[in-house]
């Protein structure tokens, strides 16, 4: 599995999507030249030992991830702990001013990384021909940018099959329904550091002191316990200072899967987390209202193309699938406290049967949040 820094002011080329088998190398990202940095880091090449950690504190799953002549996203230092002059306004948080591009800077999509706001370092691990900086997902409006001009999406497959239309009802496995050659190149029953699986005992919202004993959420073991394997692991990651007087992050995201509808109702769906490791929370933040994880039968999803006919889905490999509309988690923060959010979309079972999440709208706020929640994007 390839793993690739994504350093301000690092802009990733990524080609549009189209066919991944003609005379372009669509989905292969090109990476500008970088400036010296200012600061000494550690190398960004070389094999993490085995059981080595770097999250918050807290138990978690030995990381999983390819070491062979790559860079380490997962292990090393990914903060540039510049912050920029905030004006002594204690909701300067608020402000943002997009900067993204379509093909861009992945971060940027996502808004991040904008030109005198908070610099964020975050790296990508993964197959590049399932991450793309798109203007939009499909031809409706529906999945059109929530910030700026383009959206980041990650898949459990090749984004170059994006365009190909499904006819009918019996041409459904033979589009978006792939694998990454070579596989993922980790172990499939567990996760990179700092996710970990396992559900914490209790409530961390009421008890602190289950903060960094595993997953807060409790969302993530029941769903991927009936299967046990994941495949195509696909995932962004950031580590960030908190702003000061931020005390709460956002980001919207919407959740589409090609398991509908033959996985419908069973055991074995892919998944997309995102996990924020801090002070106050380790765990899953994007979840429906009953706890489930964003799956095939989470609560949010109600874009179901049964007859193709869906404009969500016209002219794409998604037609007589499923999705969610744009959806938006929240969480609580600390200010001035250092914290890591993974954005992570994986096949549950199988390799095949693809699944896609679209991110966009990361911003901080001044506005509290009762713990984590995930609800209809406003």
């Amino acid at each position: 599995m390839a793993h690739r820094l994504l350093t301000p002011p690092l802009v990733l080329l990524l080609a549009a999507c189209g066919d991944s088998s003609g005379g372009d190398e669509t989905g292969v990202i090109t990476t500008a030249t970088l400036p010296e940095p200012s600061t000494t880091a550690a190398p960004t090449t070389g094999e993490t030992p085995a059981g080595t950690t770097t999250g918050a504190t807290g138990t978690t799953d030995e990381p999983d991830v390819s070491t062979s002549n790559t860079s380490n996203a997962t292990t090393n230092p990914l903060l540039d702990l510049g912050m920029p002059d905030f004006g002594g306004s204690m909701c300067a948080a608020d402000d943002h001013t997009a900067c993204d591009a379509v093909d861009g800077d992945p971060l940027q999509a996502i808004g991040l990384n904008c030109p005198g706001e908070l610099a964020v370092e975050g790296g990508f691990s993964g197959d590049p021909i399932g991450l793309r900086v798109l203007p939009q997902f499909g031809e409706s409006a529906t999945y059109t940018p929530r910030e700026g001009s383009s959206i980041l999406v990650l898949s459990t497959g090749d984004l170059g099959e994006l365009a190909d239309i499904v006819e009918d009802e019996g041409d459904v496995a033979y589009h978006c329904n792939t694998w990454f050659p070579g596989g993922d190149g980790m172990d499939t029953t567990k996760f990179p550091a700092p996710i970990d699986k396992h559900a914490v005992d209790g409530d961390c919202l009421t008890d602190p002191t289950l903060v960094g004993t595993g997953d807060c959420s409790r969302s993530i073991e029941p769903q991927f316990e009936q299967s046990g394997f994941k495949y195509d692991y696909q995932e962004v990651r950031l580590t960030a200072t908190v702003p000061p007087g931020a005390v709460s992050l956002s980001f919207d995201f919407a959740f589409l899967t090609k398991e509908y509808p033959i996985w419908k109702d069973r055991p074995y769906n892919d998944m997309f987390i995102a996990w924020l490791e801090a002070s106050n929370w380790t765990g899953n933040i994007a979840f429906d209202q009953n706890g489930d994880p964003l799956a095939l039968n989470a609560a949010f999803l109600e874009l179901f193309d049964d007859a193709g006919d869906l404009p969500e889905f016209a002219n794409t490999c998604m037609r007589y699938s499923a999705g969610t509309r744009w959806l938006t988690s929240s969480a609580a923060v600390v200010p001035g406290e250092q914290i890591t959010i993974v954005f992570a979309i994986f096949d549950l079972d199988d390799v095949n049967w693809d699944s896609f999440v679209l991110l966009d709208n990361f911003r901080w706020s001044c506005g509290e949040v009762d713990g984590p929640v995930t609800e209809p994007a406003g």
